[in-house]
């Protein structure tokens, strides 16, 4: 499917959305001012319905039980932001917070309850804000839509407020790319409901750090889990962490449509019940960028499309169907440019097409009352086509690339006896990945010439076999040992893989917990690595040995601190040279370091963190060679988030962020090689960007009608206008005379947006 049609079938469905936006509003339409609060409670274990659970709105008189199959539903709620608490006798008690009840619509939640008897079910939950399963014992981190949204800095992008988590860096305010405890973005696993995204980010591609923007709306998540480190067997392929994404369900009463619009783009949203008694949520948006760049008259014009859903159904009480989809589509034109045209980044014309989708169905289903399986088929791809050169000559360079994948893999989760928990799987994908790319001779900074080159990477269909096996056993009430092993096979590099996994966690009081988990994870080379010489397919997996301690303390139900000190050896890494495209498996390495951090969870108007990160990465190419800084090395992060609720109809959002410059490789000297003046480099990343750090604040204000609600915010990123710089060009004259230019990232930028809730 060219661009063109892939952009017709975009726009036509955010159309679709909008009109079902326009309809379902008229349909909506109710006289009260108030909202309702609907959803299921769910045993955490075996996701067996709860019957007969006590629902209530905190510190209120609205309230319900759930019935036989778990569901409730709380009417004529004023609207507000709520904490929801539920309570059944031998289950812990639960809260939900930060739930919002708008006017003339339906919120819902999902409430997983965990039995009084924890030794029985592995599972630790404190104070009912805080949950996590043993299995993720450390580096373990989850957020509500409601977080997401109310983060200042972010322009309610997810992966923006991830950069604010202990351990992760930021790459600058001009990407959302995540960088976890000094990894590369591409070692990140990114699951949307069980399904593998190759690229959850506008405009960015495999291997890169930049890209702008999530393709999913924060609106569509019902929450998101974190794991930057120490992960269990379940999940591979990764070497530093892994970031699942819920998307929530449709409401079972009426639908709810969003129209929303701010800096980046504009979208519309619409939830609620299908005919046979199954439920949707559907987000189509289209990015502004190029309206601006016109408007400013800067040469590029990029625009983006997005569009996500989900469609769930209940077979019966035992089997649940759920289907979603995302498709999205990245366009740059650049017909003109200022830059010098004597690197290929610059020549004046550029054409960017980067296109991704995915389809997939979910079934979860109970098979008895002590385990449930969840079976995911699905296909996920993404591609891209680059043209660049001159007026005269537009194919100068270019790229045409296709990664896709159809995978099947199946869970289990079984409850063998009260003190042991079992888990196991296969995950079975199909690897399609074609790549055709040809580029002129080039010369480097340093005077090297690079010859003109092209590449057809044609291969067959590769596969990935995946098993894994974990458990996790409770000796005692407050000891919770978890273990499992993970087997990788795939058939293009003819390797196989074997990474145990090992987590332990001892609550030695109801306050105070202590941590540990170590493990081996392997990352396959990727097909963009592969496809630059015939030689590649000789590469084999990236290793990482992850050792991890920590400690939990509660100060309150509603606040939680933690101090985690981990490590992680590197071996086998994927490295190559500046003029060549045969890589080995030649580096290593390692990133150490320390996290503290203290949450609180909205309560009394106010929800924040502070977090600071003290880490070193390293690097070497060859075990001949002498260790350097990587470049996503950020010794000092520091992060502190505020949330206030003023009244109930303003709210402010304050966000601090300070981090150690990136290293970069320094100009040592200028020579003069065949005729021309070149730099001569330095020791490679041995000095550092100046510090990076800003403040971001973001106000809101909420509008209530009769029959919807409008919010208007306003979010000021870089409030001070610090000039955080990103790089350095350098440019040297014919005369041998060096100059400077400093790169830099956003200055003082207003992001305004609206929001209507029908």
């Amino acid at each position: 499917m060219n661009s063109k049609k892939r952009r017709t079938h975009l726009i036509a469905a955010l159309l679709f959305v909008l009109s079902l936006s326009i309809t379902e509003t008229s349909i909506i339409l109710a006289q009260s001012s108030r909202g309702t609060i609907s959803g299921e409670v769910r045993d955490a274990r075996t996701q067996q319905p709860v019957p007969f659970a006590n629902v209530m709105v905190a510190g209120t008189r609205w309230g319900t039980s759930s019935d036989s199959l778990g569901y409730f539903i709380i009417r004529d709620v004023a609207p507000g932001s709520y904490q929801v608490r539920t309570t059944l006798v031998g289950y812990l008690p639960s809260t939900v917070d930060e739930v919002t009840v708008i006017t003339s619509r339906v919120t819902r939640i999902s409430i997983d309850l965990s039995p009084t008897n924890i030794e029985m079910h592995g599972v630790t939950v404190t104070g009912g804000y805080f949950q996590k399963t043993a299995e993720h014992a450390v580096s373990y981190r989850t957020l509500t839509s409601n977080e997401i949204r109310r983060s200042a800095g972010s322009a309610e992008d997810i992966f923006r407020v991830m950069q604010s988590l202990p351990g992760v860096a930021t790459a600058g305010g001009k990407s959302a790319q995540l960088i976890v405890r000094g990894g590369s973005p591409d070692e990140n696993l990114t699951l949307l409901d069980n399904i593998e995204i190759y690229n959850p980010i506008h405009f960015a591609r495999t291997g890169e750090s930049m890209g702008i923007i999530s393709i999913v709306n924060p609106a569509l998540l019902k929450d998101v889990e974190f794991m930057t480190g120490g992960f269990p067997a379940q999940y591979g392929d990764k070497l530093s962490s892994v970031f699942n994404m819920s998307l929530a369900e449709g409401n079972k009463e009426s639908h709810n449509t969003d129209v929303n619009g701010n800096l980046g783009g504009f979208g519309a949203m619409v939830d609620g019940p299908l005919p046979g008694g199954g439920t949707m949520i559907v987000s189509a948006r289209r990015g502004f960028f190029d309206l601006l760049t016109s408007l400013l008259n800067r040469p590029a014009a990029p625009q983006y499309y997005d569009l996500v859903g989900k469609f769930t159904y209940d077979l019966n009480v035992d089997h649940r169907l759920s289907f979603v989809g995302f498709a999205y589509l990245d366009q740059i034109t650049r017909t003109g440019s200022i830059k010098e045209s004597g690197s290929l980044s610059s020549y004046p014309y550029l054409a960017r097409d980067d296109y991704g989708d995915a389809l997939g169905v979910n079934w979860r289903a109970l098979l008895g009352p002590q385990a449930f399986a969840l079976t995911t088929i699905s296909y996920s791809g993404n591609g891209w086509n680059t043209l660049q050169g001159t007026e005269i000559d537009r194919s100068l360079r270019g790229e045409e690339i296709v990664e896709n994948s159809f995978s099947m893999k199946s869970t289990v989760s079984y409850q063998a006896v009260p003190s042991l928990e079992m888990k196991f799987g296969v995950n079975v994908s199909w690897i399609d990945a074609k790549q055709i790319s040809w580029k002129p001779a080039d010369t480097t900074r340093t005077g090297q010439i690079v010859p003109a080159s092209s590449i057809s990477y044609l291969p067959e269909a590769g596969r990935k076999v995946s098993l894994f096996f974990q458990d996790t056993w409770r000796p005692i009430p407050i000891v919770a040992l978890t273990t499992g092993v993970r087997y990788d096979a795939f058939s293009v590099t003819q390797e196989s893989t074997i990474g145990p996994r090992l987590s332990l966690s001892v609550d030695a009081t109801e306050a105070l917990s202590f941590n540990a988990a170590y493990g081996t994870f392997y990352q396959t080379p990727a097909s963009y690595q592969m496809a630059q010489d015939p030689a590649n397919t000789s590469l084999r997996s990236s290793r990482a040995i992850h050792a991890i301690a920590g400690v939990g303390f509660l100060f309150g139900d509603d606040t939680r601190g933690t101090l985690e000190v981990y490590r992680k050896d590197l071996r086998g890494l994927v490295t190559g040279s500046d003029t060549s495209g045969v890589l080995t498996n030649a580096g290593s390495g390692y990133a150490e370091g320390v996290e503290v951090s203290v949450q609180k969870k909205y309560t009394s108007g106010l929800v924040g963190s502070i977090s600071y990160s003290y880490s070193v990465a390293k690097r070497r190419d060859d075990d001949e060679l002498a260790l350097y800084n990587f470049e996503f090395d950020r010794p000092h992060i520091l992060n502190v988030l505020a949330g206030f609720e003023l009244n109930d109809t303003w709210q402010l959002g304050v966000k601090f962020q300070y981090a150690s410059g990136n290293p970069y490789t320094p100009v040592a000297d200028i020579t003069l090689r065949n005729g021309t003046y070149v730099v001569v480099d330095g020791l490679r990343n041995s000095v550092r960007y100046p510090s990076y750090h800003k403040l971001d604040v973001r106000l809101d204000r909420t509008f209530r009608f009769a029959s919807w609600t409008l919010v208007a915010y306003i979010d000021l990123w870089n409030l001070y206008n610090r000039e955080n710089i990103l790089a350095y060009t350098y440019k040297v004259d014919n005369a041998g005379t060096m100059t400077s230019t400093p790169r830099y990232d956003f200055g003082l930028l207003p992001v305004i947006g609206l929001s209507a809730k029908f």
